[in-house]
C-alpha cells in the first residue's frame, strides 16, 4: 500500500482522484464551500 502525507491509506489496485465535488444524499457538495479546492475519492486502477 501506498501511503499519502496526510494519513490517508491508499490500498493496493487502486488510486486516489481529487475531484471538485462530490454528492452525497442527493446533494451536491462543492469543495470550495468547504474552503478546499478538491475532494480526493478512491478509484479502481485500471
Amino acid at each position: 500500500m501506498e501511503k499519502l502525507k496526510r494519513n490517508f491509506t491508499v490500498p493496493d489496485g487502486y488510486v486516489v482522484k481529487f475531484v471538485a465535488y462530490i454528492t452525497v444524499d442527493g446533494k451536491r457538495l462543492y469543495a470550495k464551500t468547504y474552503g478546499k479546492r478538491a475532494w480526493p475519492i478512491l478509484v479502481k486502477a485500471e
